[in-house]
């Protein structure tokens, strides 16, 4: 895989995760109320309800970095892609813990929703790049 490739994958996953976590958070977040207004999140000193614009940043960014760290892992292990893909898994576990103790009062439907996005984030990652790899594209 070359650095191109990974930067193609890691778009097309930040594209698709940021569509379907757009949709999530206007259907659940907002149509719902999943999502309320009343609770904050972020830093201490400036905590903000959680709108459309931390979504899709959650959703962009950490699929780009993550295709670039797999295109790492792959220049220097054999098996790269299989150890990305358990790191993956483990930091979509461990990323479950943070709405339930970094946003005080989140109630359970948001802690849901938001653990949601992080699966569809996680997923669109490891299909784009597993996609990449099986069809040989080093474009």
């Amino acid at each position: 895989m070359t650095i191109r490739t990974a930067l193609i994958a890691g778009a097309t996953a930040a594209g698709l995760a940021a569509v379907i976590n757009a949709v999530l958070y206007f259907a659940l977040g907002a149509g719902m109320g999943f999502i309320p207004d009343t609770v904050l999140a972020g830093p201490p000193d400036n905590p903000q309800p959680i709108t459309i614009v931390p979504v899709l940043m959650a959703s962009i960014i950490p699929s780009l970095v993550g295709a670039l760290a797999c295109w790492l892992l792959l220049r220097f292990k054999p098996d790269g892609f299989g150890i990305f893909r358990i790191i993956s898994i483990v930091l979509l576990l461990l990323s479950f813990l943070n709405p339930v103790f970094m946003i005080q009062g989140a109630p359970v439907a948001m802690i849901i929703t938001l653990n949601l996005m992080h699966c569809v984030v996680a997923g669109a990652l490891l299909w784009s790049l597993q996609r990449s790899l099986t069809t040989g594209a080093t474009a």
